[in-house]
């Protein structure tokens, strides 16, 4: 049982379904990229330069969440969706 608006009552139950999904899945996976950059050490985009994440934070930002992204030797913070992920690239085994 949930508790009504106003109430001022814990909230028990389940958790309703649409909570579990991201308001935005574009940027959700953009931002799960970004952090797998970090952990990893891969060098992300950024103005056309191969760079590395030392920071990512992460803001509500009206209902949506936005992240900034810190690059080494950047003092200036930057909005992710500005950076490029650089792929994985498999090298070709020369015969």
């Amino acid at each position: 049982m949930h508790a009504e608006p106003g109430e001022g009552g814990a909230v028990t139950g389940p958790v309703p379904n649409n909570q579990d999904e991201p308001n935005d899945l574009e940027a959700y996976r953009h931002h799960l990229l970004l952090l797998k950059s970090m952990h990893c050490c891969r060098p992300v985009v950024y103005q056309g330069l191969n760079q590395f994440i030392t920071c990512l934070t992460a803001n509500r930002d009206g209902g949506r969440i936005s992240m900034t992204v810190y690059l080494a030797g950047k003092p200036d913070a930057i909005d992710s969706s500005l950076i490029r992920i650089q792929h994985a690239v498999q090298e070709r085994k020369t015969a």
